[in-house]
């Protein structure tokens, strides 16, 4: 088992990750960035490429940030993301990003949730910014492992020491050593899979492997779903089709029946538009194909709506209509169905404002890091937050040189084993695809938009029986079975993560946010808001409530 030294660990390549190992690297660092897939293959790659800016007055924006996170903000996290991010945009185009341009100026727009037009589209969505990043990344003396996984944040005496990982494709384990571990891994869509439109790495890693290591995750409950995403072709189900604002100021929803069921989408936020449509395709008003009918025709008679139309056909939202539904569709000249897709994770690993955890050395930033948005995000947001804190995390670890006692090469062989002891016993009975087929049922059935204490329950106890499968997966650590070594590890991380989210969402008796309890349908008034932690001590789950910090 080889074993290599370094002075920062950066696990993730999307925005959060490659702007930490940027700034860490500029500053002096030895640096060292893990991904799980190629470089810069994530999340960020096929985003819109929206970016927020500060707009005309910070303290707008702040008030916008806190509205849309229902008061669950970390209110220290939302001052750093605003104060440190004066240059962020002119950094990126200094390396050659390009945004929009309209009559000689940066062209803006007003995603869901912003009180202005401050938002910056890029050309050629989140594949350009991605580009660009990784292009700066293999201009420096970084050392990038690609198609790689990590299997567990190494700790000793509460001090993250490094990191073990397991190199698929030549069978081989490896260790990595250092005092300062950033885990960027974006998200965790693929607990809802299908209905999702992440990439199918974003498997809940960052916060299963923070959860183990000793940190605590914040207000897990708070899912973020993209109102509008495609219902069929099954192959398709999930794509984005844009969040509130993307129905254009004139675009309403009707339910299977032809009843408008919600109007003025674009003033609404995306939580509301979702929770709508859910509670409607409850009653047994669904389209055809199970979602809600989108009627944006109304805006071709607007100049404002065909303006609308033209901007969502620049970020790209537009183009799955077209593959989906067809030419008339895309254009706005007829009705779609849509259903909400699981987007984005509020909740996440607990930091303070230089994105620590309680765990010394060990950091978190980008979707991995809650706390920021609390119970709703704002459309353009998680790029924004992942350039500015992902440079804010490169630029502290760098500044300071930590002794810490490295671990023997005896102790880390006791962690290998521990750790394929911990993904399988080897008996060689369910396949780990299909469990985690079944894992994303049960959360999108009991864990999705619409929740109640009794289905929060029986989703917990389905958890129980699929993780009790999963001590008997048909697996061996031969590296021809290289797939199914991954799918057993991600499966792992997913059922620690699934868990958080069901046991914090079980926690919150209210609805607030992006969480809606079907049996408490409204928020705790004349109460202290309160944020819900989990920890993992000696393999139990311990939920808490602490107040708004």
């Amino acid at each position: 088992m080889k074993i290599i030294n370094y002075d920062v660990i950066c696990v993730g390549s999307g925005v959060a990750g490659m702007m930490a190992c940027l700034a860490a690297s500029h500053s002096g660092a030895n640096v060292c960035l893990v991904s799980k897939e190629a470089l810069g293959w994530g999340n960020t790659r096929i985003s819109g490429g929206i970016i927020s800016t500060l707009g005309s007055k910070k303290e707008d924006l702040i008030t916008d940030i806190l509205k849309s996170g229902h008061e669950l903000n970390q209110h220290e996290l939302v001052k750093t993301l605003i104060n440190d991010s004066a240059d962020v945009h002119s950094l990126v185009q200094s390396w050659g990003h390009l945004f929009d341009i309209q009559q000689g100026q940066l062209k803006k727009i007003t995603p869901a949730g912003h009180s202005e037009a401050r938002t910056l589209i890029s050309v050629q969505r989140g594949i350009h910014l991605s580009n660009i990043l990784r292009n700066q990344l293999l201009k420096l003396q970084i050392d990038i492992l690609e198609e790689i996984i990590v299997c567990k944040v190494l700790v000793q005496q509460r001090r993250a020491v490094g990191i073990l990982l397991y190199d698929w494709k030549e069978g081989d384990w490896l260790v990595l050593l250092s005092p300062k571990v950033i885990l960027a891994c974006g998200g965790g869509g693929m607990l809802y899979s299908p209905h999702t439109d992440n990439m199918r790495s974003a498997t809940g890693d960052g916060y299963a492997l923070g959860l183990i290591a000793g940190a605590e995750l914040i207000d897990m409950e708070q899912i973020q779903f993209m109102p509008f995403g495609v219902v069929y072709p099954n192959g398709m189900m999930g794509l984005e089709l844009g969040d509130t604002s993307a129905a254009g100021p004139y675009g309403v929803l009707k339910n299977g029946h032809g009843k408008v069921i919600c109007s003025d989408l674009p003033k609404k936020t995306r939580e509301e538009v979702s929770k709508i449509i859910a509670l409607e395709i409850k009653r047994g008003n669904a389209s055809p194909h199970g979602g809600i009918w989108l009627d944006p025709t109304e805006n071709l008679k607007h100049e404002g709506g065909l303006e609308s139309w033209r901007n969502w056909k620049a970020i790209g939202s537009l183009e799955p209509l077209k593959i989906a539904y067809g030419t008339k569709a895309y254009q706005w000249q007829e009705p779609f169905e849509v259903l909400p897709t699981q987007h984005y994770i509020m909740g996440g690993i607990l930091i303070d404002d230089k994105g620590n955890t309680n765990v010394s050395g060990l950091i978190a930033a980008g979707e991995t890091a809650g706390g920021v948005h609390g119970g709703g995000r704002m459309g353009s947001m998680s790029l924004f937050d992942g350039l500015v804190f992902g440079r804010l995390v490169g630029k502290e670890l760098a500044k300071s040189q930590e002794r810490y006692s490295k671990p023997s090469r005896g102790w880390l062989e006791e962690e290998k084993e521990n750790f394929k002891t911990f993904v399988t016993k080897q008996k060689r009975v369910f396949s780990p695809l299909k469990l985690k087929q079944d894992l994303g049922k049960v959360i999108w059935t009991y864990a999705g938009i619409i929740r109640d204490k009794n289905g929060l329950e029986i989703g917990l106890n389905l958890i129980n029986e699929i993780e009790e499968k999963a001590n008997n997966l048909q697996i061996s650590w031969e590296p021809r079975y290289f797939q199914l070594i991954v799918e057993a590890i991600e499966l792992r991380f997913m059922l620690i993560t699934a868990r958080s989210i069901l046991l914090s969402a079980l926690a919150r008796n209210e609805s607030r946010g992006s969480h809606y309890r079907e049996d408490f349908p409204s928020k705790e008034v004349n109460q202290t808001v309160k944020n819900i932690v989990i920890q993992l001590k000696q393999g139990e789950f311990i939920t808490s409530k602490r107040e708004n910090m």
